[in-house]
């Protein structure tokens, strides 16, 4: 088995922000989010293409829509903790 380096996983660019330059959580969270929105869509095309014959690959094919599914299931889960944070602000008493 063989592990990727680290580099490939982690830019270098998002480390060496400096503090002018970073991005608000808000602004984070659009990006990821439409960043799963073009995997659902390179999935969803790629089905197609499998459908029509066009694709030679089922791997790939197979490989994005898991890619595609795995990064719905993370922003689903983000969403979900952020409301349960949302919820657990409201019930706090002053």
């Amino acid at each position: 088995m063989r592990i990727e380096n680290l580099d490939a996983i982690v830019s270098k660019e998002a480390l060496s922000l400096a503090p002018a330059q970073q991005i608000g959580f808000a602004d984070q969270l659009l990006a990821e989010a439409n960043t799963v929105n073009q995997k659902m869509t390179v999935a969803a095309s790629s089905l197609q293409d499998l459908a029509a014959g066009k694709a030679s690959n089922i791997h790939h094919v197979m490989l994005a829509l898991e890619d595609a599914k795995l990064s719905f299931q993370l922003l689903t889960q983000v969403r979900n903790k952020l409301l349960e944070g949302y919820q657990e602000v409201l019930r706090m008493q002053i």
